[in-house]
Parts: C-alpha cells; sequence; structure tokens
C-alpha cells in the first residue's frame, strides 16, 4: 500500500517561516519599507528538511497508538500484539504480509481511516528486489534481474563477457604504493560501480559477496587491477541475471568459515550465512579486524 502525498499528512514541530507561495496574493504592508508578508508552515511540505523526519513520526505514533511494537533490531518494522501480522514502512509505502486475509483486510482498513491510500495489490516489485510467490508450493522466490540489467547499462557492461565465477582466485589484489595517484573521475566511477554491486550483494546475490568485499577495500585508490577485477563481477551477473534467493522447504542452517591470514597485512577473511527455509536470510564476508595468531582463533 502507499500513502498519497505523504509528507503532507505530519505536522511541522519547528517554527517555520516560508515565502508567500506564487500566485497567492497578499498586500505587502505599506507602514515600514523593511517589513514583508511570509507563511508560517504549520503543515509539512515536500523539500522540507524536517519533512521525512515529522512523516515518520506521525506514522510511528499512529502505529503504537494501535497496539503496535515496533522492533528494536529494525525501526520500520512493526508487529501489533493482537494479530499475525509484519508491516514493513519505506517512507510512503507499507508492505503487509499476515497468514490470513482477515489479518491484512484489518490493517487496509485502519489505514484508510486515517490516511489516504493506494492498494497496491500483491508485493512483486519493493525497492529493486522483484518478487514471485507460490502459494500452492509455499514458497517465495526474490531476484534483481532489472536492477542487475539496470546498472550493467549505466556502466557500460551490458556486453560484458560473461564468466562463470565472480572472482579470479590467481589475481592478488594488493594495497598500492603510498605514492601512487589515480584519477578522480575514475575513482569516482569506481567507487559507484562497487556501489551498485554492494545493493546487489545485499539484497538477493550472497555470492558475489567476497569479490565485492575485495574490491571494496581500495576504493580510495584503485588501481588498473581492481578495474579488472570489478568488470569480471559484472560478467559474473551478466550471466547469472535470474539467479536469486528461493525460500521453500524446511531447515534452518548456519554455515561460517575463515581463513588463516591470508591478507598481505596478515588479517583473516571470515565469512558466515545463516538459512531459512532453505535460503539466506543473513550473509557476510569481510575483513576481520586483528591479526588470528592461529587458525582457530580466525575461525
Amino acid at each position: 500500500m502507499e500513502v498519497k502525498t505523504a509528507f503532507l499528512n505530519s505536522e511541522v514541530e519547528e517554527t517555520v517561516y516560508m515565502d508567500i507561495p506564487e500566485g497567492l496574493n497578499v498586500k505587502e504592508p505599506t507602514t515600514q519599507a523593511d517589513q514583508r508578508i511570509v507563511c508560517w508552515l504549520v503543515k509539512s511540505i515536500y523539500g522540507l528538511q524536517q519533512s521525512p523526519r515529522a512523516w515518520y513520526g506521525k506514522l510511528n505514533r499512529f502505529f503504537v497508538d494501535h497496539g503496535f511494537e515496533r522492533r528494536q533490531q529494525d525501526h520500520n518494522i512493526y508487529i501489533p500484539t493482537i494479530f499475525k501480522l509484519i508491516l514493513l514502512l519505506y517512507m510512503d509505502d507499507q508492505v503487509i504480509t499476515a497468514p490470513s486475509l482477515e489479518d491484512v483486510n484489518w490493517i487496509r482498513s485502519l489505514l484508510h481511516e486515517e490516511f489516504e491510500m493506494t492498494d497496491l495489490g500483491p508485493l512483486t516489485v519493493f525497492l529493486g528486489i522483484e518478487i514471485r510467490q507460490n502459494r500452492q508450493l509455499c514458497s517465495l522466490h526474490i531476484s534483481q534481474q532489472q536492477y542487475i540489467q539496470t546498472i550493467l547499462t549505466r556502466f557500460g557492461m551490458s556486453n560484458a563477457a560473461i564468466i562463470s565465477t565472480p572472482a579470479d582466485l590467481h589475481v592478488d589484489l594488493t594495497t598500492l604504493p603510498a605514492d601512487h595517484t589515480v584519477d578522480s573521475i575514475n575513482q569516482e566511477r569506481y567507487q559507484s560501480a562497487v556501489g551498485s554491486l554492494m545493493y546487489a550483494m545485499i539484497g538477493t546475490r550472497p555470492d558475489i559477496s567476497f569479490a565485492v568485499s575485495a574490491v571494496s577495500q581500495y576504493s580510495t585508490n584503485p588501481g588498473p587491477m581492481y578495474w579488472t577485477a570489478v568488470p569480471r563481477i559484472f560478467g559474473y551477473l551478466r550471466g547469472t541475471r535470474t539467479l536469486g534467493v528461493h525460500y521453500g522447504g524446511g531447515y534452518c542452517r548456519g554455515y561460517i568459515d575463515a581463513d588463516w591470514g591470508s591478507g598481505e597485512d596478515r588479517k583473516s577473511m571470515g565469512g558466515y550465512v545463516f538459512m531459512v527455509n532453505c535460503a539466506a536470510v543473513s550473509s557476510a564476508s569481510k575483513k576481520q579486524a586483528s591479526v588470528a595468531l592461529s587458525s582457530t582463533e580466525a575461525e
């Protein structure tokens, strides 16, 4: 569901004045030349710095007043104390999930009473993540095929060679000398490319976590070898655009591992993945903060 003109629903707590909007005829005072009439802003408007915070504050009060609890792990998730329902907020959008249509209809009517809402129907796309549900098989598949195609086009990788793995184990990505300089435009492009890959990694592609973690460590001073490593990840994604995360099964498992002192600074690389219903819900691959003295300590 989506709230129409969301920012116009909340009140401004601070004292804010604005110029007279164009088209509104107001007679200016004639007593003093340095005086002029301004508007005292009571409701928030688009373009105001306080508007997002004011809107979230209004939504939070609304849900708390109706018996919802805000999750401390993520302040955008609300769960009511009575109904079996989970509600996710993102600006003016709300994603609702519940085991029965009765619970969904309850929150629908509650939102319609308070705000002017648009019901967008079953969830298919959210924040660039494509969702496909199979109610008969009780399964859920999420992917980012369209997002991956978008970033391939943005960085000129639409025709990149398709590669079967996201990283080359024979390429040693080491820190460049201190006197190495890099063109600022290329550095900005490199950081933008790595950031775009991170969103795919966090969303539905944990299989590129190690490769993205490796290239992101040198974002401030990338060299030619890194420009080779980044297109390789794009080439891998181009050949695997339809891959995603498929939830449908029963087991819950966790896997964790680490190497020992693989980097030139002797720091170890660790990684983990936790799975619910046969698919990842949390994963990471990162360099450890300190040097481990044994493989046992690294793990």
